[in-house]
């Protein structure tokens, strides 16, 4: 063997054979090395497992956040509600402080008294309308949810209609009386019942005591007891078809004789809302179960929106509308879509919408016509201030309108960038927000005020 040889060393991993002797005969040495821990392999094997955990984890979340980015297939919240007040006729009601360095026109007190200022909020139009964008047609319709029919459950003639079409009622308000024989019948029968429900209870008792001296058997006792038990469910019977008649629960309590029996009817009504539908006049002779008028709360209705098929993948359950009419310039209502018809009309290649809105002094009237933008698509929030053309005077080329502040005798001059007039109304492009109340009648004598004070017009 050569030298080179000899120097070199096998390092044999494994069991070292008993006694650790040497091989000498092959020239070999066998050394055991001892393997590594296992616990520090399992820790290396966990660390690793956790950091890629934590990458897939990073990039998951950092996927669903760009896929949610675009908001696809996600409802878009209701759109922001402006509160307008009423048209008044107080120069300062309601009004905001005039801004810094902000020209201010005020009035003596006797002036204010013989100017007859009458001061509007600013309201608010859709841009789509402005520029005659593409939006939706509407219609009012009652919540049905919220629509309840008076029915009479007993036939006869009506004696008197209470409630007049349109009409606000309350619940529990008689709305008509009806006369006939059916209810006299059924409290005939009640009376029955009860005379007959007090002689079994008589009969009950005696029976009962006469058990006791051995006078009557155990089979007469129970006897008597099935018979007063069987009179007191026809009781109970009778009474719950004079309450379902219409029969107050007090008057069938206090119905003890024939001589307070009666054939009128009282139709309370079921809800309070207001009259949509009246059926019957007084003097009518009507069938039992004939529906005599029908009730509805209008603080909230539907307007029915006809989307046509193109639009209707943006539409989602839950998303915001704005709504106009003609009968209301300058004012938005807000709703939320409720629910999206699944079929076409195969004429139109329209889908209904049905949209949700509060109707707060029941402005929206049944069958009305709207302008419908929904925020899926958009449009609905999309508006523009718009005011009264009164307001707006020319001072020095300028056009300025007089704005109302929390003082009723100060008035801040404002100048305004107008846009087109729609009717009696003009769009604004700068100068005041929706809100804002601007003085529409008696500008012009605030203007005349202003430059007697202001020769120059400046």
């Amino acid at each position: 063997m050569s030298e080179k040889q000899t120097d070199e060393e096998v390092i044999v991993v494994g069991t070292r054979p008993e006694g650790g002797a040497a091989n000498t005969a092959t020239g070999i040495i066998e050394t055991q090395v001892d393997a590594p821990p296992r616990r520090s392999r399992r820790t290396a094997v966990v660390i690793i497992v956790t950091v890629v955990a934590i990458a897939a984890t990073a990039l998951l979340l950092w996927w669903f956040a760009r896929s949610s980015g675009s908001g696809a297939g996600r409802p878009v919240p209701a759109p922001r509600t402006v509160a307008i007040d009423q048209p008044s006729d107080a120069g300062g009601a309601g009004g905001s402080e005039a801004a810094p360095g902000e020209a201010t026109l005020t009035l003596p007190p006797e002036t204010m008294k013989r100017a007859g200022i009458r001061v509007e909020p600013v309201g608010e139009q859709l841009a789509a309308d402005a520029d005659g964008g593409q939006v939706a047609t509407g219609v009012v319709q009652p919540n049905a949810y919220r629509t309840t029919p008076v029915v009479s459950l007993v036939g006869g003639i009506v004696r008197r209609v209470e409630a007049e079409l349109g009409e606000h009622v309350r619940r529990g308000e008689t709305v008509a009386v009806v006369f006939g024989d059916d209810l006299a019948m059924r409290q005939s029968e009640y009376l029955k019942a009860l005379a007959e429900l007090d002689e079994h209870h008589q009969h009950h008792l005696r029976t009962a005591k006469l058990l006791e001296i051995g006078a009557a058997s155990r089979e007469e006792f129970e006897q008597a007891t099935a018979r007063l038990k069987t009179t007191e469910a026809e009781v109970a019977a009778q009474r719950q078809r004079l309450l379902l008649l219409g029969l107050p629960s007090q008057r069938v309590s206090q119905l003890r004789s024939s001589s307070q029996v009666s054939s009128e009817v009282s139709l309370p009504s079921p809800i309070s809302g207001t009259v949509i539908s009246r059926a019957v006049n007084q003097g009518e002779v009507i069938e039992a179960n004939k529906e005599i008028m029908r009730v509805t709360d209008l603080s909230s209705v539907w307007v029915i929106g006809q989307v046509y098929e193109r639009d209707l993948a943006q539409i989602r359950t839950g998303s915001g509308a704005s709504i106009t009419t003609a009968a209301y310039p300058g004012r938005v209502f807000r709703g939320r879509i409720a629910y999206v018809d699944p079929s076409l009309d195969s004429q139109t290649r329209t889908a209904q919408v049905r949209i949700e809105l509060a109707n707060p002094g029941e402005a929206l009237k049944i069958g009305m016509f709207l302008n419908v933008a929904f925020g899926a698509t958009g449009g609905a929030e999309k508006t523009m201030p718009v005011m009264p053309m009164a307001a707006v005077q020319n001072i020095n080329n300028r056009q300025i309108v007089f704005v109302a502040t929390k003082d009723p005798n100060v008035f801040a001059m404002r100048s305004v960038k107008l846009g087109p007039e729609t009717g009696d109304r003009v769009l604004v492009l700068e100068g005041v927000g929706v809100g804002e109340r601007v003085v529409t009648e008696g500008s012009f004598l605030l203007r005349a005020e202003w430059l007697k004070q202001h020769p120059g017009g400046a």
